[in-house]
Order: structure tokens, then C-alpha cells, then sequence
């Protein structure tokens, strides 16, 4: 019997055993699987053909692109451990979908799409790398080795490796399904979004890692400048090249016992798996997986119709890879089913229960809780026994009526007498006539309510028209008769005056006459007029000392008058002058007698007082002498 000491040692050596032979098996796969195929690198030069691109330097974004594309693929062949795949090698445009199937259809080991960015900030600079978001298919080791080689090589600022979301289109924001390794618009469930930019979203479908590479900012002058030298465009595409290689051949490839899926099989691709570099994911040994036709649909759902009570309904599925791949430009069988949603039939809840009486009915109403269909069914009552309570005689303008009421239950109704209106006779009238209103007064034969109608003055009918037109001298006139009331109209057509045609119109001038001569052209009445002559009107275009030379202004005629030099004694022959001029001198001669008159008879008033004093002496003298 074995002890219980020997069987724990024999499970402990078991235990070892199949350690050391696990912990074996890798190193034994990096011998079985040792790649001697080359790496292969699919280069992408972004846009092409009509899509330029940024285009603010010597060239579009597109022509550096394959530059730089050529010449990282020139450095990677010279290399012999690459097979370099270029999607474009000329100036045409590719779908993304085309680009990846490159990628796809080489066996790729990495997607690698060349750009030169752009913003509207004038301070954005350097370069830039976008990498897948999904995990498996990050290429984020590699993406920093070449931004870190660039801005070694020329001076460009290293810039980050990031990552983008999708952000949606008309369908919804799209999200990673990591089964089929596909993306779902609108399906928040499936977890995380998907990637905005669509080389990365179809590299990853396929299982290739991607990387796009933004070298430089031509919007930026310090970038463009340089991007514009083509040596400088070599120094970059040597230096993501060299880091390319010592990604791939830097070190001894490891390989993982069993394969990795790279994309699974769905309804239209077969899916492939391989040993891929656990360092970095170099592929090897890869082979197809189970054909496509076994693998089930990715549907979405793009229409519905619900079931009613009666009615199936329906909701209609679109598979999201063959529709994906189809409207991309892949050739290929677009999957499409619909499922029927059986009819839901009634369900009726009940909404009224009343029992019948007397004189009432009962019912029991029904409805469906689902689309409103209702089962009304009426419970017929006991009927009334009706008699006349009330009857009442309806007048002109009143209803009247009978009122029956049940003698059981006292229950009444009433029937309505309508009221039947006047009965009008006509008492007076007086007729249209002309375009005076007429009027007609009646009154009720039952109760005597009076009222009138006015009779409308006459929509006249007119006939036996005449006209006498008018002239141009002589106004014209329409007469007219109503044949409905005798009225008669007219109406005066007022003359249109002559039509003048101008025959003859000449303007006169300063020495001869002109004249004017119409005619009317309707009744060749006859206009003529003489207009005198102008005379000249002078104006001095010329004055010497003994002559002044005067122009006509309208006809320029010149005459030359001598200057008359005038004595004083001709002044004196204008009767105004001479009048002012005498009365001036006449003045001149009075004043000097007035004042010899004026000193004479100062001197005699001086003479007069003298003699008056000297009297007065000679009396005062002789009055001293009688005194004396």
C-alpha cells in the first residue's frame, strides 16, 4: 500500500514536471517559428488626384506626401529585410476602404499613412501621430520612434501620439465590437467608441496596426520653409525610415506558442491568424481561419413597422459588414432580412356595465387596451307609457308644443310646434323709377307685423346706342336708352384738339423775320405764324480812346462808334443840367450880396448909434453950460 508521504511526493513531482514543461514550450516556439519572411510595410501618401490636400506652401500637401512616401519606401527596400507596398506611386485618389485592402490583401505588418498637417493657429507646429484606439492594434511604440527620429534629424518639434473618437454621422456616433472586430453606429453597448479617422478604423477591422504620421504644420512659416527644401524632406524620410528599421530589427524575434487572431471571419471577408513578435508584432506563419459563409451576421436594424391587434408587423435588418464594405466601394452582396412580428390580437378591458330599467337601456361596453377597438352592446329597458300633459299652439315668430309624460315614472319629453312665420300680403308700392329707389310695405295676415322692402333703383340694360364722335374742335356724344326702365343716358366725349405736324419752323434772327407753319393730322387744319425779327442786342466788346467797338450777341455783328468829347458849354445844353448848374451859380453870386447887404446895414446901425451918443454929449454939454 503506498504511504501517504509517497503520494504527495509523486504529486509534487508532477507538479514540477509539468511546470518545467510548460515554461519549455515558448522557447521551443521561437525555434519552431523563427521568421525568415520580410516584414512588410504598407506606405500610404495621403489624398491624391483631386484632393489636394493643405495647400499653402510651393506645393499641395499631396505632392509632398508622395515625396516623402517614395523616398522612406527607397531607404526601407535598400534595407532587404522589408517588402514596402506603396498604395499610390502617381497622382490618383483612393478610398480609405482601397488603401486598407492593400494593407489587407500584402499580409501587412503595419499601415503607416503620410501627411503634413494644418491650423488656422499660426503658433501650431511640429509633428503629430494618430494611432488606432483599439488596444490590440496600437502602435503607439512605433508612432514615437519615428516622431522622435524626425525632430532628431531636422528641426521640427516632436509633437504627441494620440488617439481620436469617432464623432458621428447621420447614423450615430460608432463603437468598437471586439467580436467581429468591426464598428456599430448608435450601439453604446458594445463599449468604447470607434476611431474618427477612417484609415485607422479599417486597418484595425483587418487586424493591422496604423499609424498616420502629421510631419509638419504647413500652415506654420517656420515648417513651411523648411518642408520646402528637399534635402530636408530627405533628412525626414531617412530618419522614419531608420526608425522603422530599428523597430522591426533591433532585436530577436519572439513568437508566441499559438497564433493570434488578426480578424476574425464575418458574411463576407475570411478571416486570417498568425504568430505575431511579442516585441514588435512582426507576423509570421500566418493562415486563414473558417470560411466566411459559416460566420453569423453583424445586423442593424433600419426599419420597423409594430403589430397591432390584427396586423403582423415587421422590422427589417441591414448586416452591418457587407453594408459597410459595399457602400465603401468593396464589391460585394449586401445582407438583408426581415422578421415578422406576429399580430398581437385583443384585449378587451371593460369600460361600462349598466343594467336596464324602466325606460332606460342598459349596456356593456368593451374596449382593447392596445389599439382602442371597442364591443358596445345595448341592453334594451322596459319602454315608457307616454300621455299629453301640455299642448301648446306655435305663433308667428314662437315655437310651440306638445308635452308627453310617462304616467309610470313621470318621465317626459317634448315635441316642438315650430313656429310657422308671418303670412305677409302687400298693402303699398311704389315703383323704381330712373335711378330712384322704389319700396314695398307689407303686413302679416295674422298678427299685423308690418315691414317694408326697398326696391333698388334699376341695374340698367341699355341699348339703342348712338354716337356722334368728337373732332378736334367739337366735342362728340353717346346716347344711350335702358331697356328695363326707359332711362336714358349720355355721355360727352370731350374734342381731342389738334394734332399738330410741324411743316415749316423757322426762328427769326436779329435782322430777319422767321415764320411757323402746322398742320393737323386729322383735319388738316392749317397753322401760320410770322415772328418778327429780333433787332441786335449790343454788348461792348472793344473801347479806345476815340472809338468803342460793340458785338451782337447772338449773331456776333459788330458796329464801331466814335467817342464825342464834350465842352462845358455842351453840358450846359441838357436842360437839367443847365437848370442845376444856374441855380448852383445863382446861389453862389446871392450869397456874397446878401452879406455886403448884411455889413452895409451893420454900418448904418453902428453909424446911428454913434450919432445917437454923440447927440446925448453935446446935450449933457449943454446942460452943464446952463447950469453953470
Amino acid at each position: 500500500m503506498i504511504s501517504h508521504r509517497a503520494v504527495l511526493r509523486r504529486i509534487t513531482s508532477f507538479i514540477i514536471i509539468t511546470t518545467l514543461f510548460l515554461s519549455f514550450i515558448p522557447t521551443f516556439a521561437v525555434q519552431t517559428h523563427a521568421a525568415s519572411e520580410k516584414i512588410v510595410i504598407v506606405l500610404d501618401a495621403g489624398h491624391g488626384g483631386y484632393d489636394g490636400g493643405t495647400d499653402v506652401g510651393i506645393r499641395t500637401e499631396k505632392e509632398y506626401n508622395l515625396i516623402l512616401t517614395q523616398y522612406v519606401a527607397e531607404v526601407l527596400r535598400n534595407n532587404g529585410n522589408f517588402e514596402v507596398i506603396l498604395t499610390r506611386n502617381d497622382d490618383t485618389y483612393l478610398k480609405f476602404l482601397p488603401r486598407a485592402l492593400y494593407a489587407l490583401e500584402n499580409n501587412a505588418d503595419v499601415l503607416i499613412s503620410l501627411h503634413c498637417n494644418s491650423s488656422d493657429a499660426a503658433s501650431a507646429k511640429g509633428n503629430l501621430a494618430i494611432i488606432s484606439k483599439i488596444e490590440q492594434f496600437s502602435a503607439y511604440t512605433l508612432a514615437g520612434k519615428i516622431l522622435d527620429s524626425i525632430s532628431g534629424a531636422v528641426d521640427l518639434t516632436r509633437g504627441k501620439v494620440e488617439t481620436r473618437a469617432d464623432t458621428g454621422d447621420s447614423l450615430g456616433v460608432y463603437y468598437w465590437n471586439p467580436d467581429l472586430q468591426w464598428d456599430m453606429p448608435a450601439a453604446s453597448h458594445l463599449g468604447q467608441t470607434s476611431d474618427y479617422f477612417s484609415i485607422n478604423t479599417w486597418a484595425s477591422k483587418f487586424g493591422i496596426p496604423s499609424i498616420i504620421v502629421e510631419h509638419a504644420y504647413l500652415s506654420n512659416e517656420h515648417d513651411r520653409e523648411l518642408m520646402d527644401k528637399d534635402e530636408n524632406l530627405r533628412a525626414i524620410a531617412n530618419a522614419e525610415a531608420q526608425a522603422i528599421i530599428d523597430f522591426y530589427t533591433g532585436h530577436t524575434h519572439q513568437f508566441p506558442a499559438y497564433p493570434t487572431v488578426d480578424h476574425p471571419s464575418n458574411c463576407t471577408l475570411t478571416g486570417t491568424q498568425s504568430y505575431r513578435c511579442t516585441i514588435c508584432g512582426m507576423k509570421t506563419g500566418t493562415t486563414s481561419l473558417a470560411g466566411a459563409s459559416d460566420t453569423p451576421h453583424y445586423w442593424r436594424q433600419t426599419g420597423s413597422k409594430a403589430a397591432t391587434c390584427t396586423e403582423d408587423g415587421f422590422i427589417e435588418y441591414i448586416c452591418q459588414i457587407s453594408d459597410n464594405l459595399n457602400s465603401k466601394g468593396y464589391t460585394c452582396e449586401v445582407h438583408t432580412q426581415t422578421v415578422t412580428v406576429e399580430a398581437k390580437g385583443h384585449s378587451y378591458q371593460v369600460i361600462e356595465d349598466t343594467p336596464a330599467s324602466h325606460g332606460r337601456d342598459g349596456r356593456y361596453l368593451q374596449k382593447c387596451t392596445n389599439c382602442g377597438d371597442t364591443i358596445d352592446e345595448v341592453r334594451p329597458g322596459d319602454p315608457h307609457q307616454y300621455e299629453i300633459t301640455s299642448d301648446t299652439e306655435p305663433t308667428c315668430t314662437e315655437d310651440g308644443g306638445t308635452t308627453y309624460t310617462c304616467h309610470v315614472c313621470t318621465d317626459s319629453y317634448t315635441e316642438t310646434k315650430p313656429a310657422p312665420g308671418h303670412d305677409y300680403i302687400e298693402t303699398e308700392r311704389k315703383d323704381v323709377y330712373g335711378d330712384e329707389d322704389g319700396y314695398v310695405k307689407y303686413t302679416c295676415l295674422t298678427c299685423g307685423e308690418e315691414k317694408e322692402e326697398i326696391l333698388h333703383a334699376c341695374e340698367h340694360v341699355y341699348e339703342n346706342r348712338t354716337e356722334i364722335p368728337a373732332d378736334c374742335e367739337t366735342d362728340g356724344r353717346i346716347s344711350e336708352t335702358c331697356s328695363v326702365c326707359g332711362y336714358v343716358r349720355e355721355e360727352i366725349l370731350p374734342s381731342s384738339g389738334h394734332d399738330l405736324s410741324v411743316m415749316m419752323d423757322v426762328l427769326p434772327s436779329c435782322e430777319s423775320e422767321g415764320y411757323y407753319r402746322a398742320e393737323c393730322r386729322i383735319c388738316d387744319h392749317k397753322i401760320m405764324e410770322s415772328r418778327p425779327a429780333l433787332g441786335h442786342t449790343y454788348n461792348i466788346k472793344e473801347e479806345t480812346g476815340t472809338h468803342v467797338i460793340k458785338s451782337c450777341i447772338r449773331c456776333k455783328t459788330e458796329i464801331t462808334e466814335e467817342i464825342e468829347h464834350r465842352s462845358l458849354l455842351s453840358i450846359f445844353k441838357n436842360p437839367i443840367i443847365a437848370v442845376v448848374v444856374s441855380a448852383i451859380l445863382i446861389q453862389l453870386i446871392a450869397i456874397p450880396v446878401i452879406l455886403l447887404q448884411h455889413r452895409h446895414h451893420q454900418n448904418k446901425l453902428r453909424e446911428a448909434r454913434l450919432r445917437r451918443t454923440a447927440h446925448f454929449y453935446d446935450e449933457e454939454a449943454e446942460t452943464e453950460n446952463l447950469k453953470k
